[in-house]
């Protein structure tokens, strides 16, 4: 049976030199599970070294492209462009492939052949190449993408999932900062006619100081909700376009991720003032108040919360006083 055929897309935009050469060799060591290349998409960073390390290892299979800054969205759609496999994963640079999950992940491809294989992430903290065993795939659903979005809340994070390159051919990025993979990997799912969603946990998401994700200053924290009220317009303008059920899947989706965004708000604006300004501007795209329906407990709760802006203003007080954030699972 042939080995699957893995594209790895690093989008590369300032990362320490030392993460980049870890996310690579996190690959590397897939050698007899995969036939893989690796596409490093270097985003306008300064300087030469990202291009030298790649050159130095002589190795047909890593590809470097230099390009003008244009966001992580258009470096990932550069890598999509240029891949050559028949699968894509997206890696970001400071990021890992835990070693033995991914080999289970790899398998499932390449025994089910699926359009999109999903996984879960684990938190690390330090600069080193660990593993992370499991024996278990622990297939949580298996089906179509549609099916899934009509019962289940999705992971939006690009990276938790290999894809085949044919489903996503007439899907780009919007080349913004923040969130253009929701919009992205919505689409995939729409396209996917077999899914797997496992809880491998594949992938190590390093918590750094200076990552964009991470960048508190109040106005990065403003245009990380002005790009996903921009992402959320965009999806439900997609939604009059498609036919039932998909259509009714995507609005499913745009209407939990509305909620998810009046929950980050809830505990992220640095005052009410902040947290007003954003109401009224998703307000005037039609994303707020929520919309009237009762798919999950927590969407009825976050409904209810956020029935004006007043009462908005009051839970948000709370939210603060209590730290409320979300805190994904970690490895020490």
């Amino acid at each position: 049976m042939n080995k699957p055929s893995v594209s790895f897309i690093i989008p590369y935009y300032k990362v320490e030199l030392a993460l980049l050469e870890r996310a690579v060799e996190s690959v590397r060591r897939l050698e007899q599970y995969a036939d893989w290349d690796i596409w490093i998409i270097d985003d306008g960073t300064p300087g030469t070294a990202a291009q030298e390390y790649a050159e130095a290892l002589k190795d047909t299979r890593i590809h470097y492209h230099k390009q003008p800054n244009n966001g992580p969205g258009g470096a990932r759609n550069t890598g999509m462009r240029l891949a050559q496999k028949e699968y894509i994963h997206f890696l970001d640079a400071d990021d890992y492939l835990f070693f033995t999950p991914t080999r289970q992940a790899i398998q499932l491809l390449q025994q089910q052949k699926p359009d999109l294989l999903g996984f879960q992430f684990r938190k690390v903290f330090n600069k080193t190449l660990t593993d992370l065993p499991t024996n278990d795939p622990k297939i949580r659903f298996s089906g179509n993408g549609i099916d899934f979005m009509l019962h289940h809340n999705m992971y939006g994070s690009v990276w938790s999932y290999f894809f085949r390159k044919s489903i996503a051919e007439d899907i780009r990025f919007t080349p913004i900062a923040y969130h253009e993979d929701e919009e992205f990997t919505a689409f995939l799912f729409l396209k996917a006619k077999t899914l797997l969603i496992t809880a491998l946990p594949v992938y190590a998401y390093y918590q750094r100081r200076g990552s964009i994700m991470h960048d508190q200053e109040c106005q990065s924290v403003k245009k990380r909700f002005l790009d996903l009220i921009h992402i959320l317009t965009n999806m439900k303008s997609k939604v009059r376009e498609l036919p039932s059920p998909a259509a009714q899947a995507l609005n499913r989706r745009t209407d939990l991720m509305c909620m998810s965004m009046v929950y980050t708000l809830l505990g992220d604006s640095p005052d009410s003032h902040f947290l007003l300004d954003m109401l009224r501007r998703m307000k005037q795209a039609g994303l707020y108040p929520l919309a009237p329906h009762a798919y999950t407990l927590p969407y009825i709760i976050i409904r209810m919360l956020s029935s004006t802006p007043a009462a908005m203003v009051i839970v948000s007080k709370f939210f603060r006083m209590l730290h409320f954030r979300h805190a994904g699972p970690s490895v020490e």
